[in-house]
């Protein structure tokens, strides 16, 4: 309840702050949170002019290591050079270029150009002569059939050439400065779904080739930092692949980075800091590990308002501000970073070169401005592991929803007390042994259990106990019980309708009481219960009626109640090491992964075994003809979903069809 009411204060204290900001702003800033959601923020950046340029249509940019900004006049063939105040002062390739849409320019002065008018590459040197242009490959590693589109251009400290070209479903195209192929570079990869599965398995080969071949989606834009490591970004993919990160052997370093589906450029800084802009406005800023600060930005639809873009093609930064080319308004939008960002970015900074002692206060302060910044839980973390802090650090790994850091804090804190604590827990358990074995011998004389056990034999006389004691029998002999449940001599509904009672509490509790470490939520604030009620209850129901449903159309004997019946009892298992097992893992780290995941596996081979032996002896069946029931179940539960979904959709068409009439007759009448 504290928490929550925590988090609230932050939200409405955040709410005003933004509302404030709105008023220089014309648009809200956000910043990954708690369950990887956006969470409003105070302004990281604030929109401070709009330089209109002489150019026509730019198509791209870039921040030379001097200082100076090169930008890519496609609609006039030429490359533009603005000095640090954002002035021209030259122009490169006036006569030689046709349409440039990349530009690079190297630590000597070198421009590197990507000519989609020509489709070739143009190499000029710092006075705007020109050293080389080629086009394309002629290696027979390119391919006889690719075509050769450069529209993006990047290179790298040995000068190899890194080429967006258009089309391109091998990746990038990697070239030296003579115009050599080398080869191609981080491809993405092609999807496939259920239905082109499905289509490949079932098709002729003559059918399939009147589909879209299934082919990766071309890169369609390049970064590349110091360090050599690779930046791409994707257009047209899931936004959590759209951005990805690639050593120089072509490994992928992103997984499941939030990004967007429509990004157009792509910008790394020295300073630890990674941008994107994409075709709604929107600008993204990651540190280098692909954690998400700050997302902010918005579309111009008319307004012309300060700091809104309409058809962004670049983005680059300089110190504590940022460069936005807009391709329609032939502009450049600059934005100034908030004292708020900076301290963000001291912190950033110091926290990417491995600082993370001295990158702690400047997070910690991010922290007062907004508590539900994560990724200041994460550098917090960090520095109180390596200061050997590992209570602090455990509590704030879990802030920060870090599983791996918790597992590693949560061992260096067993292992301290097990040191500690094992030589006695190892004496204490001897003495339990000892006492336990006294106390068995002096039982066996002078019998103080007796009544214990007399009370035991006259409460098996009520059917319920009765019930929950042939559920232990059933554990050793479950081909017999489901005999004895099938001729009514044991067994009930209402012992089952528990046993069901008991599986959902248990399914419930398990989720609750799972460590950190395993568990599928980062909070129990975020279980919710009324779905796992659902989940749990549904499919149990839906299996009885369609297992009752085909045996008895299949020959099979067992009637309704004693599928319900052995259905409880197969369940046993589960109900009764879900909770242990749930108890179990808070004391496991993902090094002892193998005894979490092994033991849930038994609990449900179990589980499912007794299910098979159930409908075998129930509707006293083959082991082929229990397979085949098995599987005609599963299908019929699925139908009885669809059919679920199919008269649902129905019903709603149906109540929003009464409800226009009502509405029209109200409006006539």
């Amino acid at each position: 309840m504290k928490k929550a009411l925590a988090v609230l204060l932050v939200l409405i204290g955040l709410s005003a702050v933004c509302a404030t900001a709105s008023a220089i702003a014309p648009y809200t800033t956000w910043t990954m949170g708690p369950g990887g959601r956006l969470f409003m923020t105070q302004d990281a950046y604030i929109p401070l002019t709009e330089i209109d340029l002489p150019v026509s249509a730019p198509e791209d940019m870039f921040l030379a290591p001097n200082g100076a900004l090169y930008i890519a006049d496609a609609g006039n063939g030429r490359i533009l050079e603005l000095n640090k105040d954002l002035q021209p002062v030259a122009e490169f390739g006036k006569g030689i270029l046709k349409s440039p849409t990349g530009v690079f320019v190297d630590d000597e002065g070198v421009v590197y150009i990507a000519d989609a008018g020509k489709s070739k590459i143009v190499i000029l040197d710092k006075n705007g002569n020109l050293l080389k242009e080629f086009g394309r490959p002629t290696e027979p590693l390119f391919g006889r059939n690719r075509e050769f589109l450069p529209r993006k251009i990047a290179v790298d400290v040995r000068k190899n050439l890194y080429i967006v070209s258009e089309g391109s479903v091998n990746g990038l195209v990697m070239m030296n400065t003579n115009g050599n192929f080398i080869g191609y570079f981080g491809a993405n990869t092609a999807e496939m779904s259920l239905k082109m599965i499905l289509q490949r398995m079932f098709l002729t080969k003559e059918q399939l080739e009147q589909f879209i071949k299934n082919e990766a989606a071309s890169p369609s834009n390049v970064a590349i930092d110091r360090q050599s490591l690779v930046y791409t970004i994707t257009a047209g993919t899931a936004r959590n692949k759209s951005i990805r990160k690639f050593t120089i052997s072509g490994r992928n370093l992103f997984q499941g980075v939030f990004g967007s589906s429509t990004f157009r450029d792509v910008d790394v800084s020295d300073s630890g800091l990674l941008l994107a802009v994409d075709a709604g406005g929107r600008i993204y800023e990651y540190d280098l590990n692909g954690t998400l600060l700050f997302v902010f930005g918005a579309e111009d639809k008319g307004e012309q308002r300060l700091g809104t873009l309409r058809n962004p093609t670049g983005i680059e930064r300089a110190g504590d501000d940022l460069y936005v080319l807009d391709k329609d308004k032939n502009a450049l939008v600059v934005y100034r970073a908030t004292d708020f960002a900076k301290r963000v970015h001291d912190g950033v900074r110091l926290y990417m070169e491995g600082f993370y002692s001295e990158a702690k206060p400047y997070f910690e302060d991010v922290l007062t401005y907004n508590g539900l910044f994560i990724m200041a839980y994460q550098a917090i973390a960090n520095a109180y592991f390596k200061e050997g802090n590992y209570s602090g650090a455990l509590q704030f790994y879990r802030y920060a929803e870090d599983r791996n850091g918790y597992s590693e804090a949560f061992w260096e804190l067993r292992n301290a007390a097990l040191q500690r604590y094992l030589g006695a827990a190892l004496l204490g358990l001897v003495g339990v042994w000892v006492v336990s074995a006294v106390l068995t011998r002096l039982e066996r004389r002078y019998r103080w259990l007796d009544p214990v056990r007399r009370w035991t034999r006259r409460a098996q006389t009520v059917r319920l106990v009765d019930d929950l004691s042939f559920m232990f029998r059933f554990i050793k002999k479950p081909a017999d019980s489901f005999y004895y449940i099938k001729k009514n001599l044991r067994g009930s509904l209402t012992f089952a309708l528990l046993v069901y009672g008991w599986v959902l509490v248990a399914r419930v509790l398990s989720l609750y009481l799972t460590g950190f470490v395993f568990s599928p939520y980062a909070s129990p604030s975020q279980i919710r219960v009324e779905k796992e009620v659902i989940y749990t209850l549904l499919p149990l129901l839906l299996w009885n009626a369609a297992n009752y449903l085909v045996g008895s159309i299949s020959d099979g004997e067992g009637r309704l109640r004693d599928v319900i019946i052995g259905t409880a009892y197969s369940l046993f298992p589960y109900a009764l090491f879900a909770v242990p097992i749930a108890l179990i893992s808070n004391v496991l780290t993902l090094n002892e992964v193998f005894v979490y995941t092994f033991s849930i596996q038994i609990m449900t081979f179990w589980t499912a075994l007794m299910l098979f032996i159930m409908v075998k002896e129930v509707h006293n069946y083959s082991f082929s003809e229990t397979v085949r029931n098995i599987l005609t179940t599963l299908f019929t539960m699925v139908m009885f979903l669809l059919m679920g979904y199919i008269l649902y959709v129905l019903f709603n068409q149906l109540y929003e069809f009464v409800l226009a009439i009502i509405q029209e007759v109200g409006l006539r009448g």
